[in-house]
């Protein structure tokens, strides 16, 4: 016994440090913090076995059962797993200047940060659960509060050059609860066809700065008026497979890069342009369009090469129009004028971010012209070729007039939609909101929401299936003062469920109230339960507010100055924890960022431009457009 004691102890620990250093070491190489966490908790334990071992050497040696040179080994290993421990806690601290996945922390200390190419994480874009696996779709049908008779609209529908009675769709549209995008990176306006957020993955935040990485310079195409980055303005990022990447014309350097990040963005200057996220070199030669871009493009969401964007100024003699651009070569595959015969308005622009419903191949494009426009677009893609076409036939559209409009206030859509299985929804310039069903294009019911809708609706489920729509109008015709109302409508009967109400001011044609889009709070994080809204010019001509509200009551949970008066976007970004943080930007280029959990402002980055631009986010990086030109931004 005498001898077999010594030797067990010996082998107990060796196999308790052991045991430790399996778990320790590829947890601290790989950097997951789970790992990380999982080390540390075994790691104590095995402290703790090694120090029971411990005592019972020196127990051992001082009753001569053990020898000195035993209770040396276990001390020794003892300490060792001291020290492992110690590693461990400080791994899982962040304080061994390892980067924890799946976000990765890049220094950025000097204006060096520009030669910054550490790219950033590729988690795929949250999407809210839901508590069942097959969602209750969406069964839309007015009620004698919501009958569009009430309000004389006349809906007339167009198919393939003729005005029907009725129409049904030989392919019928379902959009799923699932992602929009089939790439990481965001495709269209706000993210997905339920326009939520402007940002992908999550993100490591510690202090909440915004380093600036890169600039650009924009200008104009013919208009000097028209230059920069206009409203909505939102860029679109995306992360192309490398068999997509191998046919494109990007630059070598760009081609190369294993895991660029690519910014594609439309500007008033007439040009589409590519960039590369992390460093702002150009990934390929701009595409010169001719024409002046101020809303927000989109990328097939198949993850097609293919990039939908509409002009929105009539330039050079050429009506504003609706443009389909192959990514693989940079040529225009089709265009369509707004000038439509169809229309009973004068003015064409597309600043509407469109969207394509993937199974059925079909494009959907509310206009400025009050026309709303689907196609079937007959894409023919063959990647091994490297080649991809569109022929878009089947046109049906549709146009609208209402009390507003035959009282003299503009008809159009100038916001971009949201679909829900086979309905639209969509605020109009008169100040109605329309839900659409896709399959037949006729009207199902409509709300007066008073004013003209500028910024895009936002759809969210409970988590009992039942869907919702928030959406708040900007002051055109109600005077140069009034009240502004933020509405959540039932998604299926149009009913209003509850109202917020503020006072709005308008000058100079430049509008108060939501230019900016609003933002849902993700389920699983600190802005659960919450829509958040950025109103311009309120309380006064020069200030605004962005507000939290509780979903279920329309109550204020908190409320902050946003300085001057905003129209670009708040955008939420998450760490993998689900703790939030605002960014929101001001017509005078103050850059701020907010906590999300209680509108506390943490930090302020003073551009000095005009800002009317919706930013995007994808992990720790943001691009942000001006009216003068465009940032990349690092959140720290």
């Amino acid at each position: 016994m005498k001898k077999i004691l010594p030797i067990l102890l010996v082998l107990v620990a060796l196999l308790g440090l052991g045991l430790s250093a399996v778990m320790a070491v590829p947890a601290m190489s790989s950097g997951n913090s789970a790992l990380l966490q999982e080390a540390v908790t075994m790691a104590v334990i095995l402290f703790g076995l090694l120090l029971v071992v411990c005592i019972t050497a020196l127990l051992l040696r001082n009753k001569q059962m053990a020898g000195s040179k035993v209770t040396l080994v276990v001390f020794v290993l003892t300490v060792l797993q001291a020290l492992l421990l110690l590693l461990c806690f400080l791994a899982s601290q962040g304080k061994l200047g390892l980067s924890t996945h799946p976000t990765e922390t890049i220094p950025t200390t000097t204006a060096a940060a520009t030669e910054d190419t550490t790219v950033p994480p590729t988690t795929e874009e949250t999407v809210p659960p839901t508590t069942e696996e097959t969602v209750p779709p969406i069964q839309a049908a007015h009620t004698a509060d919501t009958d569009p008779a009430n309000w004389n609209i006349k809906w007339d529908i167009m198919a393939n050059g003729e005005v029907v009675d009725s129409y049904v769709r030989e392919e019928p549209i379902s959009f799923d609860d699932g992602d929009y995008f089939a790439l990481p990176g965001i495709a269209t306006f706000r993210g997905s066809n339920y326009r939520t957020n402007g940002a992908y993955g999550t993100a490591e935040i510690t202090t909440a700065e915004l380093t600036t990485l890169w600039h650009k310079t924009v200008g104009a195409n013919n208009d000097p008026h028209w230059c920069g980055c206009g409203w909505t303005g939102q860029p679109l990022v995306v992360q192309w497979d490398a068999e997509t990447k191998a046919i494109m014309n990007l630059y070598p350097e760009a081609k190369a890069k294993e895991d660029l990040i690519e910014v594609i963005y439309a500007k008033m200057d007439g040009k589409i342009h590519f960039y590369d996220l992390v460093t702002g070199e150009p990934t390929r030669d701009a595409i010169n369009m001719g024409m002046c871009f101020k809303g927000s493009g989109a990328i097939d969401p198949r993850g097609y090469p293919l990039m939908y964007v509409g002009s929105g100024i009539n330039e050079t003699g050429k009506p504003a129009r609706m443009y389909i651009v192959s990514l693989i070569t940079g040529e225009i595959l089709w265009e369509q004028s707004g000038k439509d015969s169809f229309t009973n308005r004068g003015w064409y622009a597309f600043d509407s971010s469109p969207l394509v419903d993937a199974e059925t191949d079909t494009l959907i494009w509310p206009g400025e012209n009050g026309i709303l426009y689907t196609f079937k677009l007959n894409t023919q893609y063959d990647k091994a070729a490297g080649t991809i076409s569109v022929a878009p036939d089947n046109e049906v559209k549709t146009r609208y007039s209402n009390k507003y409009s035959n009282a003299g206030r503009s008809r159009g859509y100038e916001g971009s939609a949201v679909v829900v299985d086979s309905y639209l929804y969509v605020g109009e310039n008169s100040g109605m909101f329309y839900c659409v069903d896709l399959n037949t294009m006729e009207l199902v019911w409509a709300q007066d929401v008073k004013d003209d809708v500028n910024s895009s609706p936002l759809f969210d489920r409970d988590p009992d299936g039942k869907g919702y729509i928030y959406v708040s109008p900007s002051l055109e015709y109600v005077g140069a003062k009034g009240d502004m109302s933020i509405y959540k409508l039932d998604a299926e009967t149009g009913e209003i469920v509850w109202t917020y109400t503020m006072t709005c001011n308008t000058t100079n044609d430049i509008s108060g109230g939501a230019l900016a889009s609003p933002l849902l709070g993700q389920p699983g994080t600190d802005l659960e339960g919450l829509i958040i809204f950025t109103m311009g010019r309120t309380p006064t001509l020069w200030t605004g507010r962005m507000i939290a509200l509780d979903k279920q009551t329309g109550e204020v949970v908190w409320e902050t100055s946003t300085g001057n008066y905003a129209w670009s976007s708040p955008v939420a970004i998450y760490t993998e924890e689900g703790k939030s943080y605002i960014f929101q930007a001001d017509a005078s280029g103050n850059c701020c960022m907010y906590e999300g959990a209680t509108g506390t402002r943490l930090t302020t980055l003073e551009l000095g431009q005009t800002v009317e631009a919706s930013p995007v986010v994808f992990g720790n990086y943001m691009v942000l457009g001006t009216r003068s030109g465009m940032y990349g931004f690092k959140i720290s």
